[in-house]
C-alpha cells in the first residue's frame, strides 16, 4: 500500500528501523571505541550467521499466517547427522548433502502436519522441534562428538578473505538470493496474499499447500545449514547447538515488522530486525550488562515493536476503509 509521498507503509518501517540501527551503533560505539571495528562487526556476522539465513526464510512462513518453532530442533539433529556421517567415513563436504536433505524433510514433515492433519502450525512445529531436540540429545546420549574429523568442516568458521570472514559473503549472497525470490518471484506476492486471506488465495488460484510446502522446506533447510555452520563454529557436533535460536529469529521477524498474523513483511525488515537485536546483544555484553538485564531490555524493546506494529496495522486499515468508502 503507498501513501501519498509515494513510500509504502513497510518501507517508512523500514526506514525507522534502519535510523534506530544507525543512532544504536552510534550510540554503542561512544561507549566503546571497538564496537564499530571491523573485526567486531564481523564477528558478530560470523556468530549471527543462522539469525540471518533461516529469518529470511522465516520471513515467507510468518508471512503466509503461519510459524516454524522447529528450527532450533532441526538444528541440532542436523548438527548431530552430520557428526555421524563424518565419524562413520563420509566425506565431511559430501556430508552436507544428506543433512540438507534432512532439513528439507523436517520441513516437508511440517508441511503434512499443518495442511493434512490439519494441526496448527505453533503446535505442529513446537512438537516436531520437542521430537527432533529429543532425537537429537538421544543418539548421543548428550554428549557432544568432538572427533577430528568432524573439526574438518572449521575451515568454513576460519577461511577469510583479507580481514572478511567467510561468513559475510555467505550472509550477503543469501540475502540476495532471498530479496530476488521475494521480489522477482511468486514466492514474495503469495505469501503475502495466503497470510492476508488463505481462501481468498485458493479461490484466486494459488496452491496454498503446495506453497506452503516450499516455505516450510526452506526454512528447514536454512536450518539444517545453520546447524553445519555451528559445528564448523564450535568445532564439534553438540545436540544443544541450536537451542534459543527459534524464538531468536521469531523476535527479528517480528522487530522487523513481519506481522504475526500474516499478510505482511519484507526481507529486508526482517534483516534490520536482525541487525538490531545482534546489535543490542553485542553492545550490551561489551558494556558488561548482565545477561538477565539483557533479557529485560530485549523483552521491552520486542515489546514495544508489538505495540508499534498492532497500532501502525491499525491506522493502515482504518485508512483503507476510509478510502474505500
Amino acid at each position: 500500500m503507498k501513501q501519498k509521498n509515494g513510500l509504502s507503509l513497510s518501507t517508512k518501517k523500514n526506514v525507522v528501523l534502519l535510523v534506530i540501527l544507525v543512532l544504536m551503533g552510534l550510540f554503542f560505539s561512544t561507549q566503546s571505541n571497538k564496537f564499530l571495528s571491523v573485526y567486531n562487526v564481523t564477528n558478530m556476522v560470523r556468530q549471527s550467521l543462522p539469525n540471518f539465513i533461516i529469518g529470511c526464510a522465516m520471513t515467507f512462513v510468518i508471512a503466509s499466517g503461519y510459524i516454524d518453532l522447529s528450527v532450533g530442533g532441526v538444528m541440532g539433529i542436523s548438527a548431530m547427522l552430520y557428526g555421524y556421517l563424518c565419524i562413520w567415513g563420509v566425506n565431511p563436504w559430501l556430508a552436507f548433502l544428506p543433512v540438507l536433505i534432512l532439513g528439507i524433510g523436517m520441513g516437508g514433515l511440517n508441511t503434512f502436519i499443518t495442511e493434512k492433519l490439519r494441526i496448527p502450525a505453533i503446535m505442529a512445529t513446537l512438537a516436531t522441534w520437542i521430537a527432533a531436540q529429543g532425537m537429537a540429545l538421544a543418539v548421543c546420549k548428550a554428549i557432544p562428538i568432538t572427533s577430528q574429523e568432524v573439526k574438518t568442516v572449521t575451515i568454513l568458521n576460519s577461511l577469510k578473505f583479507g580481514k572478511i570472514p567467510l561468513a559475510v559473503p555467505i550472509v550477503i549472497v543469501v540475502i540476495l538470493v532471498y530479496m530476488f525470490l521475494e521480489k522477482k518471484t511468486i514466492l514474495g506476492k503469495y505469501a503475502i496474499a495466503i497470510g492476508g486471506n488463505s481462501a481468498a488465495a485458493v479461490f484466486s488460484g494459488i496452491n496454498v499447500v503446495r506453497m506452503r510446502l516450499i516455505f516450510y522446506c526452506l526454512t528447514g533447510a536454512m536450518a539444517a545449514l545453520s546447524g553445519i555452520w555451528q559445528v564448523g563454529r564450535m568445532g564439534s557436533a553438540d545436540p544443544t547447538i541450536g537451542t534459543g535460536y527459534e524464538f531468536k529469529i521469531v523476535s527479528a521477524c517480528i522487530l522487523g515488522g513481519v506481522n504475526i498474523k500474516g499478510g505482511e513483511g519484507t526481507i529486508a525488515g526482517v534483516m534490520i530486525g536482525t541487525a538490531i537485536l545482534v546489535m543490542l546483544t553485542n553492545g550490551l555484553q561489551m558494556l558488561g550488562v548482565n545477561s538477565f538485564y539483557q533479557d529485560i531490555i530485549t523483552g521491552l524493546v520486542l515489546l514495544a515493536a508489538v505495540i508499534i506494529n498492532s497500532y501502525t496495522g491499525k491506522v493502515t486499515f482504518k485508512k483503507a476503509a476510509q478510502a474505500a468508502n
